[in-house]
């Protein structure tokens, strides 16, 4: 899939949790945008002295081709992408390019188990795979999708995941809230570290393929204690999210 620069244009935006925006832009140019479930696209920006930034940011809109380019990012104070997308109005446009990244599944694999991790907004791109998970699930592959934050009001899109959980047997959804009261928790919630939920999961280095994405913390700590377990290196899918500034 080519990548080419666009326009695209504000439709809606609204804070999905603390310091944390939902985005919903169109291509200026009334274009479908076909990418493939997992791909981002980069917004192109200018610093003071005009400077060209480029900020990515994983597509969280559901299914393979549309109109709307739904984004979500956090707020990080004084950085440049922050500060123009947190101020953007409906009918603001910006630069950008895209899709592009290979986080995605594969149309055809071995693989029985796909887990998938992402903390803060690098869950993203596991809310646009819903419809394959779910088509893949249909055919018999489990996959299990973990999302780390802090507290309860920082998860994101979890009705999605939830109702992906609801429509079949083989799809689990498990938060992990790390400053989360214990006292407190649901049953699809956990509280730790998202990546030490992975010692109740009874992996499989030869049958399980692992996604990341989010923090490099994260996935520097999951990455060392999956090659630990016998995990080779193929099998560990990564994609880290560096602060918006």
């Amino acid at each position: 899939m080519a990548i080419e620069k666009f326009d695209i244009t504000l439709k809606n935006r609204y804070e999905i949790a603390p310091n944390v925006m939902h985005f919903s832009f169109v291509r200026s140019d009334q274009q479908v945008f076909p990418y493939i479930p997992g791909q981002f696209i980069t917004i192109l920006l200018h610093d003071e002295e005009q400077n060209l930034k480029r900020r990515s940011y994983s597509v969280a809109t559901i299914g393979g081709e549309a109109k709307e380019i739904e984004i979500v990012a956090s707020y990080v104070n004084g950085g440049i992408a922050s500060e123009r997308l947190f101020h953007l109005k409906n009918g603001d446009t910006l630069h950008a390019m895209g899709p592009a990244g290979r986080l995605i599944l594969p149309e055809e694999d071995s693989v029985k188990r796909y887990i998938l991790v992402g903390t803060g907004t690098g869950i993203a791109p596991y809310r646009s795979m819903l419809p394959v998970i779910e088509e893949k699930a249909h055919s018999g592959i489990e996959f299990v999708i973990l999302q780390g934050v802090q507290y309860r009001n920082h998860l994101l899109y979890t009705q999605d995941f939830l109702g992906a959980q609801g429509g079949s047997t083989n799809i689990k959804f498990y938060a992990h809230l790390s400053r989360q009261n214990s006292d407190d928790l649901q049953s699809h919630e956990r509280n730790s570290y998202v990546q030490h939920g992975f010692k109740d999961l009874e992996l499989n280095p030869e049958t399980d393929c692992i996604y990341l994405c989010g923090n490099p913390k994260m996935i520097d700590d999951s990455f060392m204690m999956l090659t630990e377990m016998g995990f080779a290196t193929s099998s560990i899918k990564r994609e880290k999210y560096i602060s918006s500034n």
